[in-house]
């Protein structure tokens, strides 16, 4: 088992918190787990995936350098080849709870309508 969490560094910086040298993300975190699954998906390693609802939607968190994100809050679970065997067909996408499937489409409007 892998778990596994992705954020694209946009820059190296001071902390807006405590002043220390760290990273600064890119504010958009689905986007970047979006790139990984798509990656891992044209790699052929992975055989299925759905999503369960993890935090839930956030329009104006931080993490803990102080930088501002955005995310729908769901967690992709990805099932991976075994020993790194290539799968040549398609991945299996195992269908979201309707009420998953209803907040996405009201997410999507959200960050459209404020231009994310």
């Amino acid at each position: 088992m892998w778990l596994g969490a992705v954020t694209f560094d946009r820059g190296v910086g001071v902390s807006h918190f405590t002043g220390a040298i760290t990273h600064h993300i890119d504010a958009d975190i689905d986007a970047e787990r979006e790139k990984l699954a798509t990656d891992l998906e044209n790699a052929g390693m992975v055989t299925a995936k759905y999503q369960v609802t993890g935090v839930g939607p956030t329009l104006t968190g931080r993490n803990g350098g102080g930088d501002l994100y955005y995310t729908d809050g769901e967690v992709w679970i990805m099932r991976l080849v075994e020993d790194c065997r290539k799968q040549d067909g398609n991945v299996t996408i195992m269908p979201s709870p309707p009420a998953t499937e209803l907040k996405d489409q009201i997410w999507r409007s959200i960050t459209q309508t404020l231009g994310r």
